[in-house]
């Protein structure tokens, strides 16, 4: 349950309505104050007595998300048309770049050759 008024923002009720903060509750007493912001919170009116729920979704072993890191065995990528595969000697390889490294230094290109899988990596 989300909680707002005369608050900044909406927050749930286990977080500063004014500052986003964790509230830690108190072992006695019927207020919480928050550690960052100094916020007064009444455990009677905005905690007491709220439900809060949430739910994790697992996702199964094999199965790739979006946020995905590196390059799968199927990933087709950007091609380039000029890299011959050391592996097989096939000419044309798809890649995918990402930024693993600092910022000031260059990207790592991941390449994967389509005919028999073999795979590259190259630091620029």
């Amino acid at each position: 349950m989300l909680r707002s008024s005369k608050n900044k923002f909406e927050s749930y009720p286990e977080f500063c309505s004014d500052c986003g903060a964790i509230l830690i509750l108190p072992d006695i007493g019927v207020t919480v104050t928050c550690n960052v912001c100094k916020n007064t919170i009444s455990l009677e009116d905005d905690i007491i007595g709220k439900e809060v729920t949430y739910s994790i979704e697992f996702v199964p072993l094999g199965i790739h998300t979006s946020g995905k890191r590196g390059v799968d065995k199927g990933e087709a990528g950007q091609m380039d048309n000029d890299r011959e595969c050391s592996k097989c000697g096939n000419r044309g390889m798809s890649y995918t770049t990402m930024q693993l490294r600092s910022a000031d230094e260059g990207q790592t290109v991941f390449y994967l050759c389509p005919k028999c899988k073999h795979r590259e990596v190259e630091n620029s």
